[in-house]
């Protein structure tokens, strides 16, 4: 019983300071597949956003198919106020490969404050291949 209660406690705690997406300033994203883009490819698009809290420190990446539900993984990077994030920059991101059709990636993007906590949150899909859209 102790235990169940235990773990109760820890559930609400991590829900009440969990973020929440709906809460958060929107920030402006935007990217392009290279044309030089070839299955798998692991350098990343270049990605513009804007929009991004002065609070900033760092912005968190994250690609995902949406339609077969893989994550193509992105990284962290500082953040010092560009507005494009170079094409190759993230180290744990893996392009596109439909096996058919031409499903959605959806890239997300979350500004963290230098605690680590998110500031802002924006995102952006488009298909692959890019003739799709």
């Amino acid at each position: 019983m102790k235990r169940a209660i235990a773990l109760f406690a820890a559930f609400c705690l991590l829900w009440a300071c969990s973020e929440k997406p709906a809460d958060l300033p929107v920030i402006a994203v935007d990217f392009s597949w290279p044309e030089h883009q070839k299955c798998f490819d692991e350098r990343s698009p270049e990605i513009r956003v804007d929009g991004v809290p002065e609070s900033a420190r760092r912005l968190q990446i994250q690609m995902r198919d949406l339609d077969n539900r893989y994550d193509h993984g992105g990284g962290s990077v500082p953040w010092e106020g560009a507005a494009t994030i170079p094409e190759g920059t993230l180290d744990k991101y893996r392009g596109p490969c439909p096996s058919y059709g031409s499903p959605r990636y959806q890239i997300t993007v979350k500004a963290l404050d230098e605690t680590g906590v998110a500031v802002a949150l924006g995102r952006k899909t488009r298909r692959y291949p890019p003739e799709a859209e």
